[in-house]
């Protein structure tokens, strides 16, 4: 038996998003590398992993056209998530369909844990989205399906993902703190996160 898949976004889901006053921004050498973990979500995935009863894969998109994002990505993750074998890191460039870019196809019972609407809108048929609410998202309450803070403790939220993809719970929890509106340039498309 196939162990279920959890896919996991970077960008204000494993790293906090730091925002930007231009576009070129993103484009600056550190960028994305020096970008702050959400670190009860990394020891969240850590725990996943070590529990073996999911497969772990970094799903996240990048800037193309960028000479430092991919490579920064990868340092990012190993330095937070060496666990995370290069095998088990898909990466494709901004403003793709995720789902798409899944080695031989997305499963109905594969699971995206993202911080943004549209890219959860997108895998969801066939699989199934879980939104991470990471304090800044979620402003609009347009996602009606799983959604978990990213403030809960590592094994809470483990746990939380766990029993979601067990089909054991649906979880709807509300905005960890206030949150306030996304009003700067993001590698996102911009719009309800």
């Amino acid at each position: 038996m196939k162990k279920r898949r959890l896919f996991v976004d970077m960008d204000g889901t494993l790293a906090v998003f730091r925002p930007v006053d231009t576009l070129e921004t993103l484009y600056e050498r550190g960028y994305f590398l020096n970008l702050a973990p959400h670190q009860n979500v990394v020891e969240a995935v850590k725990k996943l992993i070590q529990s073996k009863e999911v497969e772990v894969f970094i799903l996240s998109a990048f800037l193309s056209d960028s000479p430092y994002a991919l490579t920064e990505k990868n340092m990012w993750l190993d330095k937070y998530l060496p666990e995370i074998d290069t095998a088990h890191r898909i990466f494709l460039p901004c403003g793709k369909d995720k789902k798409e870019h899944i080695p031989g196809g997305v499963r109905p019972d594969d699971f995206l844990l993202d911080d943004y609407t549209h890219n959860l809108a997108l895998w969801q048929p066939p699989a199934r989205g879980i939104k991470l609410l990471n304090g800044i998202n979620h402003t609009h309450g347009t996602w009606p399906h799983d959604r978990l803070r990213y403030d809960k403790q590592p094994a809470e939220l483990a746990s939380n993902i766990l029993r979601i993809m067990g089909n054991r719970a649906k979880i709807r929890d509300g905005l960890p703190r206030k949150a306030t509106p996304l009003r700067v340039v993001s590698s996102h498309t911009v719009g309800e996160r």
